[in-house]
């Protein structure tokens, strides 16, 4: 009976076209290449340069910071390292790294095709889609005209415009537009152009937040895509041969956004929060965007948007910057990529972190994935150890969390949650902001009522790995800040270590200072000169 409520609580929230096409999904075969007997003309698009991290050296692929090495043929379903790596390995991307060797890359591409009749994870959507996008990029870059090759990217492409991920939506859904839209123009098919096109303004108004910030709300993938998205508009700025000013006027409009959120949530020192799903090593920089986006998008300062709708805020002081999540966990459809992080925070002193986000090391279902997305995992508040939004499996969510604002100044912000209101309990968590201080008041409520409620709970603050620490009287110091705290009912702490993820697949070992307090508690960090 538990599991069938949790069920419920999951989709209860998937809208009508979801459900329908989740159906559609379950019912219908194994992906299938059929080529045609006579491909259309392909046509050389303009594309980036090749930037793409390096993931290929002769014998051997490197994703994920996991290496495999093949001695013979490449076994392009490899599925030892779990199902992300092998998207990685079939996506193509290191067609794009710097000083590929053309031969070298044709021939990746002809031993994919001779294996192309038993692939399984390699002929799904989304890793089709990203495939089509490369090969289109690599053989426009060197200018390479193959009918074979040419042959299969068709009938690739012709296979993501019948199976696009309707049943996900989120990234994927308008990764398979991008890709769709790039296939188009590359063989100039005007029926692809105009179901991309209509996909691309659907999702692309749905997704993207009027403050600019993807709706599934991970640093990470906002810059996948911002990039995805600056480079399908390279396309069209440079394509002939059809009208394509709504689509470069909507792609326009939209990078401009994300390019703004992007500037407003990093760091100064150039990172971005980890938070939700997200990882470093896998998405280029904001700084690297914007240097794409200076040749592509109209030259603007960061919009004067507030982080609203994306339900972030970002207060930064001369030594120190503050970063808080105080909206839902993401979109309500697709939450997916979300962890159970209602009013977390993370903090950077001088151009270096302090207070982290753990992120994420790995998508496969296993404890250390449920920790990772766990509340228990960030910088926030549990009640009787439990996770603020119901988290299971690998990408599900139950229950969720829902966040009320109070306060919303530029020194303080007031956010309630109630997603520990089947205990009867609403957290509600204060930072105030001084010059060089900041005092977090975390007060455990009665739900609804919103009066005292005697309830114990545990506060978590997770130190970077490379944050020294050591007791002192009252408190303790952590790098170049000293944590204090006061309750009217004392309260107890200490300091554990945590393993912080520093990539997929690769761990830090850092210290986690915990405070366990009944009702109240008041932290107060102040910055040491």
């Amino acid at each position: 009976m538990k599991n069938i409520g949790r069920l419920w609580r999951t989709v209860r929230h998937l809208t009508g076209r979801q459900l329908a096409y989740q159906l559609l999904h379950r019912l219908r075969g194994p992906a299938t290449l059929y080529l045609s007997r006579k491909t259309p003309e392909a046509y050389f698009l303009a594309v980036p340069d090749a930037d793409k991290l390096v993931s290929w050296l002769p014998g051997r692929f490197t994703f994920l910071n996991l290496t495999v090495s093949f001695s013979a043929d490449i076994d392009w379903n490899y599925a030892r390292h779990g199902k992300l790596w092998t998207y990685n390995l079939t996506y193509f991307d290191f067609l794009n790294q710097p000083d590929m060797p053309v031969e070298r890359g044709l021939a990746l591409i002809r031993d994919f095709i001779r294996q192309s009749a038993d692939m399984r994870d390699g002929l799904e959507a989304y890793p089709t889609a990203l495939r089509i996008t490369n090969w289109v990029q690599f053989l426009s870059r060197h200018q390479v005209r193959d009918e074979v090759i040419n042959q299969h990217l068709f009938a690739q492409v012709r296979l993501l415009s019948h199976r696009l991920e309707y049943h996900l939506s989120g990234n994927h859904l308008l990764e398979n537009g991008f890709a769709l839209l790039t296939g188009a123009l590359y063989f100039r098919n005007s029926s692809w152009t105009r179901k991309a096109t209509q996909l691309l303004r659907q999702e692309l108004d749905e997704q993207i937040s009027p403050d600019g910030g993807h709706y599934e709300r991970s640093p990470m993938y906002q810059q996948l895509l911002l990039d995805r998205l600056l480079d399908t508009l390279l396309i069209l700025r440079s394509s002939a041969g059809h009208d394509n000013g709504e689509q470069i006027a909507l792609l326009t409009e939209k990078g401009v956004l994300m390019l703004g959120w992007l500037d407003a949530i990093t760091f100064r020192n150039g990172d971005v929060p980890m938070v939700n799903d997200a990882a470093p090593g896998i998405a280029p920089s904001t700084t690297q965007l914007r240097k794409k986006a200076s040749y592509l998008l109209p030259q603007t300062t960061p919009p004067t948007v507030p982080l609203s709708d994306s339900g972030f805020r970002m207060f930064r002081q001369r030594r120190f910057e503050l970063f808080t999540c105080v909206g839902a966990i993401g979109p309500a459809q697709q939450p997916g990529h979300a962890h159970a992080d209602t009013l977390s925070s993370v903090l950077y002193v001088d151009n270096q972190p302090v207070l982290v986000d753990n992120s994420t090391s790995t998508y496969q279902n296993s404890p250390r994935r449920d920790w990772e997305r766990s509340t228990e995992a960030h910088n926030t508040v549990t009640v009787a150890d439990e996770d603020s939004s119901e988290m299971w499996v690998s990408f599900r969510v139950g229950r969720r969390a829902r966040v009320d604002l109070v306060t919303d100044t530029a020194t303080t912000l007031t956010a309630r949650h109630d997603g520990y209101r089947h205990r009867g309990i609403i957290h509600e968590r204060t930072w105030s902001i001084g010059t060089g201080t900041i005092l977090i008041t975390d007060r455990l409520l009665v739900w609804p009522a919103g009066i005292e409620s005697g309830q114990s709970g545990t506060a978590r603050f997770y130190f970077h790995p490379s944050v020294p620490w050591q007791l002192q009287d009252g408190g303790i110091r952590a790098g170049p800040v000293h944590i204090a705290f006061r309750s009217a009912t004392k309260p107890s702490w200490q300091v554990d270590t945590y393993a912080m993820a520093n990539g997929f697949n690769r761990l830090l070992p850092g210290h986690c200072l915990i405070v366990d307090f009944t009702t109240s508690l008041e932290t107060i960090l102040t910055l040491i000169e």
